[in-house]
Formats: C-alpha cells, sequence, structure tokens
C-alpha cells in the first residue's frame, strides 16, 4: 500500500514595510494520514531587482542558515555574477528540509522539498540550497561539527553533506560556489 503524502503551508512576510509584498517565508508540512506532520521545508522566495536588498534583511533575520544569502547576493543585495547570468524571474533559497528519522534516507525529504518548491515557482525560477545537516544548537556563524579541528567529530558530518549533495544532485542541483547549490524549478 503506498502512502499519499501531503504538504500544509504557513507564510511569514517580514515585517520591514519595504520587504511585506516582495519576500515572504514559507513552511511547508509534510504528513500523511497515519503519520502527522514528519517533516519541514523552509523557503524563502525573493523576486530579483524588485525585493530590495535581500542580503540585508537575511542578515537581520537569517533563519536556520546563512550562507545561501552571502552566496546568492552581493552586499548591495543584488545577484552575484554567477547568478544574474541565470536571469532568474523568482529565487527561492531552501533554507532548510528536516524529516523525522524514520523518514530519513529514503529520498523522501528531497522530493517532498522538490514538490514544495515547484509549488511555490514561476517560469524562471532559481531553487538554491546549502546540503549540509542542520544543528540547532548551532546559530548562524557559530562553528558546526563539520567545521571541527577533531577529525572523529567531523566525520559523521562530513558524511552526511557528502550523500546530502548526490540527493540534490539527483534532482539536477548544481554547484554555484561556496557549498550552495542551485537549479531550475518550474511551476507545479
Amino acid at each position: 500500500m503506498s502512502e499519499r503524502f501531503v504538504i500544509s503551508w504557513t507564510s511569514a512576510h517580514y515585517a520591514d514595510a519595504d520587504w511585506t509584498q516582495f519576500a515572504d517565508r514559507w513552511k511547508a508540512s509534510f504528513y500523511t494520514k497515519v503519520d502527522p506532520v514528519f517533516g519541514t521545508a523552509v523557503i524563502t522566495r525573493v523576486i530579483p531587482g524588485v525585493t530590495p536588498n535581500p542580503r540585508r534583511a537575511f542578515e537581520a533575520d537569517p533563519g536556520v542558515l546563512d550562507r545561501i544569502p552571502r552566496v546568492i547576493f552581493d552586499e548591495e543585495g543584488g545577484l552575484v555574477p554567477a547568478v544574474a547570468e541565470l536571469r532568474p524571474s523568482m529565487v527561492l533559497l531552501l533554507e532548510s528540509v528536516e524529516v523525522e528519522e524514520g523518514w530519513r534516507g529514503k529520498g523522501v525529504g528531497t522530493a517532498l522539498a522538490m514538490e514544495a518548491l515547484r509549488r511555490l515557482a514561476i517560469p524562471g525560477t532559481l531553487a538554491v540550497c546549502y546540503p549540509a545537516p542542520i544543528h540547532p544548537q548551532h546559530g548562524p556563524g557559530e562553528v558546526c561539527s563539520y567545521e571541527s579541528d577533531d577529525p572523529e567529530v567531523r566525520r559523521a558530518d562530513e558524511e552526511a553533506v557528502v550523500k546530502l549533495r548526490r540527493a540534490w544532485e539527483r534532482h539536477g542541483f548544481e554547484l554555484i560556489a561556496d557549498g550552495v547549490y542551485g537549479t531550475r524549478v518550474g511551476p507545479a
């Protein structure tokens, strides 16, 4: 018997008046009829050239990961040249994907996150992510175990990064820079 997955949505708009019309943070929750919410994806939508300096806004509210905005946007909030060449109509920043232990390693998280990205996309959308383990005990800018000087502490995270990058590559993501990956996504 196959499971039917359901995605429910909540969104939060930035409090700054300049952002409320152009950028918002979405949380997609994944569940089945018998399984309450077993995973989530957090996605922020940015419209290049319209959304005022997204990099500055992310410095104030970075979400789980702060690396993506630093790689995608320049200091003034424009797209860096490698991303600008792609001429995206919208950029979806996949900030995090988390699934409960029983669902991990089965491709469910990446597949459902891809579906969530497609649902938010418009033609010409670029989706970006930073495939790395999420450690809630570490905030943005803090050292995670994969940056530790102790190889035994780093090993599990290094292995997880390799697996996560392969999983996202199977969905068409390619390296942009500094561990940030991107791909074109279209509307569902």
